[in-house]
């Protein structure tokens, strides 16, 4: 479920000699839980260093580059807030830097390779034939509302049918992980495509970019499940004052992460919401889905988890769940992983560590099948019968049990789609970025249907 949202700046001093032979664009491959995630920095010198940095698989932005430092053949880089660190020195012949990165409690290698400008920009290409450019059918305006109970400035966009009257109206939620409005990853825009296909369907969508990206303000490291269900609260009631919008007919579309904020705000009988859609949504508590979803990755990998192995996770998530302090939780992940033989190594260490984070620790804690009971409002909930993140059977099956009766209420299992919601061979997470379509145009479809009819 954790999507991987890498933010990265480059720290260069001004230095002479062979420091400027950093200049140009760079390549290099960061291995993240089973992915392969292509980086592409820019580094230019006028006087003081400056350059760019793209995650081509997860955003089309190239962020800018600060605190720059060069030393000789090293190259030192430091993004504080986001915990990420990389240090290299480049070979003789100017043509890689290989280097360490960090971040939180991962390290792992990373080589830079020297790539032309246009290598650069056809790495940063990916073909998406659902891809949404303007100029559009409909009103299209920026908008910021606040969450006044976290006092935190968000940003998104509302957009709107040119008719005259009242229409039905979503907020679109982003699943884990630092997402802007468009939930933007590996090159495909799936929250902006559902913006679109909606609103030339008459029904109006705010999208927002989470606390902490793109033009919202915040801090997104520092917040928890129950902080963004506060955010996506704030964009429903801002957006049932909006011009157009009918009070009866507001509702939130959730994905993943996303889909179980909507089922909590729907279990807590929020006022205003009047129904919500569940894309990909867990209904079983999180610890157990964490292990469902460890062993289906893993299949989908060609690998397999021995039972050793999954005793370890299971008493890992137990130590997470706990009261301990982030230090005490992180020495006794550590121990734990004594247990099974080649796990007690370095790479293994940093990868559990970095789950001691506040947001892992009041997540893996949530179940949400009281919530579930308590719905009173009409819920569509769509699986992917080749999901690996959020396995379609055992939380289809814990949603009907749990939720309460309700004619207009519908739950459908998409045989052939992952947890993107992509017509899929394999549903690997590394399939994502390689498959061209960005949403099923089914779903597209039965979405707007649903909402439609209520």
């Amino acid at each position: 479920m954790k999507s991987y949202f890498l933010f990265l700046i480059f720290l260069f001093s001004c230095s002479l000699g062979i420091s400027q032979s950093f200049e140009g664009n760079w390549k290099g491959v960061l291995k993240v839980s089973g992915m392969d995630l292509p980086l592409i920095f820019e580094f230019k010198y006028n006087g003081e260093w400056e350059g760019t940095m793209q995650s081509p698989k997860q955003t089309t932005n190239k962020f800018p580059l600060s605190n720059i430092r060069a030393e000789g053949d090293s190259i030192f880089v430091e993004l504080s807030q986001m915990g990420v660190k990389y240090a290299g020195k480049i070979n003789s012949d100017r043509s890689e830097i290989h280097g360490t990165f960090k971040q939180a409690a991962l390290t792992t290698d990373l080589t830079l390779i020297k790539v032309t400008e246009e290598q650069a920009a056809q790495a940063s290409i990916y073909k998406r034939p659902q891809r949404v450019n303007p100029p559009y059918s409909y009103d299209t305006t920026d908008v910021t509302f606040e969450n006044t109970i976290d006092k935190v400035t968000l940003a998104g966009t509302l957009t709107k049918p040119k008719e005259a009257g009242k229409f039905p109206a979503v907020v679109l939620v982003t699943g884990s992980g630092p997402q802007d409005r468009n939930e933007t990853l590996m090159g495909h825009e799936p929250f902006k495509v559902l913006a679109d296909y909606l609103t030339k369907n008459n029904i109006i969508v705010l999208r927002y970019d989470d606390r902490g990206v793109g033009k919202s303000k915040g801090d997104f490291s520092k917040g928890t499940t129950g902080d963004f269900g506060k955010d996506a609260l704030a964009a429903v009631n801002f957006l049932r004052k909006q011009i157009k919008v009918d009070p009866m007919r507001v509702g939130i579309i959730g994905h993943s992460e996303g889909a179980l904020i909507s089922t909590i705000l729907a279990g807590q009988e929020t006022s205003g919401l009047n129904f919500i859609i569940s894309l990909a949504g867990p209904a079983i508590k999180m610890d157990s889905l964490m292990l469902l979803q460890n062993e289906a990755v893993m299949k989908s990998q060609g690998k397999s988890i021995t039972q050793d192995e999954l005793k370890l996770i299971r008493k890992n998530y137990e130590i997470m769940a706990s009261d301990l302090s982030g230090e005490e939780a992180f020495d006794a992940i550590l121990n734990n992983m004594k247990s099974v033989p080649g796990k007690q190594n370095a790479e293994e260490a940093d990868q559990l560590g970095a789950l001691v984070t506040p947001w892992f620790r009041y997540f893996i804690k949530i179940d949400p099948i009281p919530f579930i009971k308590k719905i009173k409002i009409p819920v569509y909930a769509a699986f992917g019968g080749k999901d690996v993140q959020v396995p379609a059977v055992p939380n289809m099956e814990s949603l009907k049990t749990n939720l309460p009766k309700n004619k207009k209420s519908e739950v459908k299992v998409y045989p052939n789609l992952n947890h993107l919601f992509q017509n899929a061979k394999t549903g690997a997470v590394n399939e994502y970025s390689e498959i061209e379509e960005t949403l099923s145009t089914e779903l597209l479809e039965d979405i707007t249907k649903w909402i439609k009819a209520l």
